[in-house]
């Protein structure tokens, strides 16, 4: 499961829908709370020393890894944040719409890998990232 933290400030369009597409403007920060659930429903909690990896790849290309971020948990909970920084989001070139990748959410993925959220039977998760205007002039 996936909640939104709120930024303060700023009038950068964060926010994740629904069917659980993140919606950024490149080269924005974004804060992305991961939950997990056990097959029962109860809320998972991590453990110190599980890793989350949320990575975000080419739409209808799985090897084409654009952003990878780990996060490792220093302390028992029930939500992990990744934290996205402006660099994280500032993918490919600068855009003039929309760009859609794919993202998943992977819990120990070099130890004991399981996908939290990704691809399933609704279909592909999407990162998608809004234009961003250029930094020169």
């Amino acid at each position: 499961m996936l909640f939104l933290m709120r930024r303060i400030g700023g009038d950068g369009v964060f926010e994740i829908l629904k069917d659980k597409t993140i919606c950024l403007t490149r080269g924005d920060v974004a804060n992305i709370n991961v939950t997990a659930n056990l097959q029962d429903g109860q809320t998972y909690t991590f453990t110190p020393g599980d890793v989350i990896r949320f990575k975000v790849f080419k739409k209808r290309d799985c090897n084409s890894v654009e952003l990878l971020k780990d996060v490792l948990v220093e302390a028992a909970a029930e939500t992990v944040t990744v934290s996205l920084t402006k660099e994280d989001t500032k993918i490919g070139e600068i855009i003039n719409k929309p760009v859609d990748y794919w993202y998943e959410v992977e819990m120990n993925p070099d130890t004991e890998p399981q996908t939290i959220i990704g691809y399933d039977e609704q279909g592909e998760k999407i990162f998608r990232l809004y234009p961003e205007g250029s930094d020169s002039m």
